[in-house]
């Protein structure tokens, strides 16, 4: 079934901050709820199966949201992508809704891995959303959209698919309408969040700049030229998986014969050198990568610390 949300319409965006029973926004006016279905690998909103079916009882439009912790990493922002779907689905959300990247720099995500690669990444978890049947949206501020990615990378594939936040603080002041006159131009906004507590509810406000149009079939995909990722458990139980890219470190990192901090150093790279890789793996609190030398013996270094970067990728 199809539904149409038309344009200039009110809607909230809620998390496990926000009560599970979205009636008062409701009332209030808003058409549509994007619920936080996840963040990262390892959390799901508790709250969000009961956040989506209020919506939907409200008679609101339910979407989901994602909050990325995969900074430039392209592999990586598959397998959270495949995590958003999985959580978006278990909350409660059909294929055919919307459901977000929200990209922002903190708690676990980088914005100033580099330009383009930072779009590569982004565009892998839009892909994987839209495999799935949704339809990918990307949140985030201008100065990120427009200054630390390429944005046009993403609007070229998706068009019309940015939900931008952008608040017009007055003093004493609560906006719970939008000022055109001061929202910050940018083409392909699809949602503006304009405030951080309409209505006097303690939730932001957003404001459709399109129609918003969901269906319960599947999305068709895109054309995505991307081959199966490869992996492999090496002869220690670690799981490796093929990735070609550059490394750039923040400082000094030790180059290991094992990828174990008890292993042998080898050697070390220094802030600013470029270390090429061709495989990386998650294991004991690190993500590790493989890198080629030219006595066929690869070494080993930490490029992570959980999710936090230890530097910057191409």
């Amino acid at each position: 079934m199809t539904r149409t949300i038309e344009n200039r319409a009110y809607g909230v965006d809620v998390s496990d901050w926000q009560a599970s029973n979205l009636s008062a926004m409701a009332s209030a006016g808003a058409k549509y709820a994007i619920v936080k279905v996840s963040e990262g690998l390892n959390y799901k909103n508790p709250k969000a199966p009961a956040q989506v079916a209020s919506a939907n009882s409200n008679g609101m439009m339910s979407a989901g949201y994602h909050y990325a912790h995969f900074s430039a990493s392209r592999s990586q922002a598959i397998v959270e992508g495949n995590y958003a779907v999985s959580s978006a689905r278990q909350a409660g959300i059909v294929s055919g809704s919307y459901l977000a990247c929200d990209y922002e720099e903190g708690s676990g995500n980088s914005t100033t891995q580099g330009y383009s690669a930072s779009a590569d990444a982004i565009l892998a978890f839009m892909d994987t959303v839209a495999n799935a049947g949704y339809k990918p949206l990307l949140y985030s501020g201008k100065e990120i959209l427009t200054k630390r990615l390429d944005v046009k990378k993403v609007t070229g594939k998706y068009g019309t698919c940015l939900w931008i936040a952008s608040y017009e603080y007055k003093s004493g002041t609560r906006l719970d309408n939008p000022d055109f006159g001061w929202f910050p131009s940018m083409d392909n906004v699809a949602i503006w969040q304009f405030t951080d507590n309409w209505r006097s509810l303690n939730v932001d406000g957003n404001i459709s700049l399109i129609d918003l149009k969901t269906d319960d079939k599947p999305v068709s995909k895109p054309t995505i030229k991307q081959s199966a990722q490869q992996s492999w458990v090496d002869e220690i139980g670690d799981t490796w998986y093929k990735e070609e890219g550059k490394f750039y470190p923040n400082g000094t990192i030790n180059i290991r014969y094992g990828a174990r901090t008890t292993s042998d150093i080898i050697g070390t790279v220094n802030k600013g050198d470029c270390v090429k890789y061709d495989a990386y793996s998650r294991h004991g609190g690190y993500v590790w990568i493989r890198q080629p030398r030219a006595d066929r013996q690869p070494g080993f270094l930490v490029c992570r610390k959980g999710n936090d970067p230890w530097g910057r990728f191409e």
